[in-house]
């Protein structure tokens, strides 16, 4: 039996819940730590299913990361990863596990096969496989050309030089060729042909990646990247701005009151979004690591690019049903990528939920239902957090396999029954 939580609005909101430690930063974080010279501690890191993916992907290959007084030791590899066995890596459907450590594997010392869920063998790889051949990888695709699994055969050390990218599926391959030239022999350059979705999630790479002694920087739309070796280090990990959104989403929907400890000094590109928010009618009020969103009781739609923050599409489109006017959202092409295709998923639910929604290849247009919205309507979330996370927002919905948030925030829903919205789970 599929399980699922019955919910409802909640009343006189005043969040102040922590929410969790960024899965993108922890990811990156991570391996960096892995491939430095010396040891890291890591706070403020995210334990979900992506990060244990990561972790457990990262003992594999024999680096040593282990809990202390609430942080995580990691033991670096010194430069590069080596093994005398070739060890079989699962991935689950950590798109930054299966970017990010396949571009590390392509630069190290090391033999190893990379697999995943059905649906991480559909997500795409193509740009960045060519890429890391082109640099000097042996990448095999042992199914399909272009996806996982992929079998990485050891060679040592990339070439430096330019890779050319047209626009990518998705901003992790720019991170991904990133991480691997800093092991290439020289110099590289990336260059983004047509530019490249959510950027800031590059440049988040860049700071971490600053952070352990790395250097690469941006000229116009091409990346320099110098080889580099990683120093470990003791790094903070910034609370999580997607997960942060939920919160903020919910004042600003259903009145009261969220504050979160992220604020204007973020390195997400998500923690604009507070900004749409603003936009759309809530009170916001922010410094440098706080967010407050208070509801006012009115919202309206508008036409929201969110190139920047595509994460962000599927929590705008459920605060889109309780907004006056319709609500386009544009820019967020990538989403037909990730755990689910989101635009199509979202407009199925929307739907159930009583909204008229145009579907584009790069977004939405939603309409909010003109009378009451349906009630106990079954949310199917297609085994996608994002999904389950920003469709509990609107209230009076049943969500279908609520425990694929483990992905990335595992408390998610008790967060919810805190607030008095869970009214049943079996």
């Amino acid at each position: 039996m599929v399980e699922v939580i019955q919910l409802q609005p909640p009343t006189a909101l005043d969040w102040t819940l922590p929410v969790p430690g960024s899965k993108s930063i922890t990811n990156r974080a991570l391996l960096l730590a892995a491939l430095a010279e010396g040891s890291s501690t890591l706070r403020g890191w995210l334990d979900a299913d992506d990060t244990r993916h990561m972790r457990a992907c990262l003992a594999s290959l024999g680096v040593e990361v282990v809990k202390r007084d609430g942080a995580l030791a990691v033991s670096g590899a010194g430069g590069r990863f080596t093994s005398t066995e070739a060890p079989q890596l699962f991935v689950g459907t950590a798109g930054t596990v299966a970017r990010f450590l396949l571009a590390a594997l392509a630069g190290s010392n090391v033999a190893a096969t990379m697999d995943g869920t059905p649906r991480m063998r559909e997500r795409p790889m193509a740009m960045l496989i060519d890429g890391l051949r082109a640099m000097g990888a042996s990448l095999e695709c042992t199914q399909n050309e272009g996806f996982i699994p992929v079998r990485v055969e050891a060679r040592g050390q990339l070439r430096g030089g330019e890779v050319r990218l047209s626009r990518p599926a998705s901003s992790q391959f720019v991170s991904g060729l990133v991480i691997a030239a800093t092991l290439a022999d020289g110099p590289t350059q990336v260059v983004l042909e047509q530019g490249t979705p959510a950027r800031p999630y590059v440049d988040m790479t860049l700071r971490v990646l600053a952070s352990f002694g790395g250097s690469a920087g941006w000229e116009q739309d091409t990346l320099h990247v110098e080889p580099s070796t990683l120093r470990g280090c003791d790094y903070t990990i910034e609370a999580d701005a997607s997960a942060a959104s939920y919160p903020l989403t919910l004042a600003a929907i259903h009145g009261g009151r969220a504050q979160v400890s992220l604020g204007q000094g973020s390195m997400q590109g998500d923690a604009k979004f507070a900004s749409v928010l603003e936009r759309m009618g809530a009170r916001v009020s922010q410094t440098g690591d706080a967010t407050t969103v208070e509801g006012t009781g009115s919202l309206r739609g508008g036409l929201f690019d969110l190139t920047d923050m595509p994460d962000m599409t599927l929590t705008l489109a459920v605060a889109a049903l309780f907004a006056e006017g319709p609500t386009e959202i544009r820019g967020v092409d990538i989403l037909r990528h990730h755990e689910s295709d989101r635009l199509a998923v979202a407009a199925t639910e929307l739907r159930k939920l009583g909204a008229e929604v145009e579907e584009y290849d790069d977004g939405l247009r939603i309409v909010p239902p003109a009378g009451s919205r349906p009630g106990a309507v079954e949310i199917d979330t297609y085994d996608d957090h994002r999904v389950a996370m920003a469709f509990a927002m609107a209230g009076h919905v049943a969500i279908r396999d609520p425990g694929c948030v483990a992905k990335t925030y595992p408390e998610y829903f008790n967060h919810l029954r805190q607030t008095g919205m869970v009214v049943a789970h079996a």
